[in-house]
């Protein structure tokens, strides 16, 4: 569930609701016992006779595990459907809309990321193979040093560099046993980094490489196309809930390959 694509509140919540396991039958008590409230409330709540106050809202969002941006937004529509003038409504709306905007981001969609400096991101991003070794690393098999240089025919020497590097900033861990094992933290480069452009080459490069021999489980799709004006944000947003869905789907996948997916969208001839 997508919460910025809401204006009401308790639409939001009765979706959510319907969503869950078994259409969500049983969820509006969970949500009163999690809330310390008596299950009429929320039923008084949801039917627009009452509104929860900030305090419940706020339990209510981290029982329904809001992140920090998605919690600020629920709160914003409860002060907005309270807000008694419509100077305070118009002011709180503007708030809104700024919540709204920076959720659209991708950054916001994803899980947290590792915190490095602009010089370990600028080594980190130089080259593809920073990030596929420390993937690989989590892949659940013995991986080392050398298993890594046979699959990704790389020299060895350089294999250690990268792996000095990735140990040394926490992003991969070596056992006892000599194994290695990919670090706790993700790693994720905002739209307005200096080096986003390099990091979208390395992999599509990568991808280029590989299109002569694909497979039956792997994609290459190209579609220039003509649309109307009005449908091109609905067609990002489209793009964005994708990328959330896959996300989502591979953090409680078991790391078994390693893959790579690109996405682009842009207009031609601008």
């Amino acid at each position: 569930m997508n919460i910025f694509e809401f204006n009401d509140y308790r639409e939001f919540l009765e979706r959510f609701v319907k969503s869950q396991p078994k259409g969500g039958h049983g969820y509006k008590l969970k949500i009163a016992e999690a809330l310390n409230v008596h299950p009429t409330l929320v039923t008084q709540v949801l039917k627009g006779q009452k509104s929860f106050t900030q305090e419940q809202a706020f339990s209510l969002a981290q029982f329904i595990r809001l992140n920090d941006l998605e919690k600020d937004f629920l709160l914003t529509m409860i002060e907005w459907d309270k807000a008694g003038t419509t100077s305070l409504k118009k002011f709180v709306e503007s708030k809104l809309l700024k919540l709204r905007k920076e959720g659209e981001k991708i950054k916001n969609r994803v899980p947290v990321y590792a915190s490095m400096t602009e010089a370990d991101q600028a080594l980190f991003y130089s080259q593809w193979y920073y990030s596929a070794i420390r993937l690989t690393c989590g892949l659940g098999k013995d991986v080392t040093a050398a298993t890594l240089a046979k699959e990704f025919v790389l020299p060895a020497e350089l294999i250690e560099n990268v792996l000095t590097f990735l140990i040394s900033r926490g992003l991969v861990i070596e056992k006892e046993d000599g194994t290695l094992d990919r670090g706790p933290q993700n790693t994720f480069l905002p739209s307005d980094s200096p080096l986003v452009s390099r990091h979208h080459m390395n992999w599509r490069m990568k991808a280029m490489e590989n299109h002569p021999r694909i497979g039956t489980d792997e994609l290459a799709f190209s579609a220039p196309l003509t649309l109307a004006e009005s449908d091109i944000p609905e067609v990002r947003k489209m793009c964005l809930e994708f990328i959330q869905q896959v996300s989502k789907k591979v953090s409680q996948s078991p790391s078994e390959k390693l893959a790579c997916i690109n996405i682009d969208w842009f207009l031609v001839g601008k």
